[in-house]
């Protein structure tokens, strides 16, 4: 059974260690696309570059110790150390995930420039009554390449 368990955490690792270094690499990314105030952006604890390699530097530290555990003898102990590793590979998942959405938008927002315009009101005019305005989508025929998940979305935003 150990043999099995020890099989299982190794290939456990390869995996987490590809998933951290794509993590970290996708944080190098995000960190790297341009935001609108440039100048005004502070590089911290919160950039994505440190986040994603402090979210690595936790997923290791829980990684040890949940092998070591998944490793003893004692069921209770084997237990706490699945359940370990369990919520590791959750939190990678969701981590790889969020990364993939965020990156996703930025470059999104990147190619679109002025998605939100404001309305500009000469000076002698009353205040507008929504000082906001969004720019409805053109619709025409769909693209044979859009994929369906494009789809799906406009359909969910599209407002009659």
């Amino acid at each position: 059974m150990n043999e099995i368990l020890l099989f299982l955490l190794v290939i456990a690792g390869i995996f987490l260690s590809a998933c951290s270094v794509a993590l970290i690499t996708l944080g190098k990314m995000i960190d790297r696309c341009p935001a609108e105030n440039e100048e005004l952006r502070e590089r911290s604890m919160a950039s994505p570059t440190e986040s994603t390699k402090f979210a690595a530097l936790v997923l290791w530290a829980l990684f040890i110790p949940g092998a070591w555990l998944i490793l003893q003898e004692s069921r209770y102990a084997m237990i706490i150390g699945i359940t370990t590793m369990f919520a590791i590979g959750l939190f990678m998942f969701t981590a790889l995930v969020f990364s993939f959405a965020v990156l996703s938008t930025m470059k999104r927002k990147r190619k679109v420039p002025g998605e939100m315009v404001l309305s500009a009101a000469p000076a002698t005019s009353p205040a507008p009554a929504h000082p906001t305005r969004f720019k409805q989508p053109v619709l025409g025929k769909r693209q044979v390449k859009q994929p369906v998940s494009n789809f799906l979305v406009d359909a969910l935003i599209k407002k009659d």
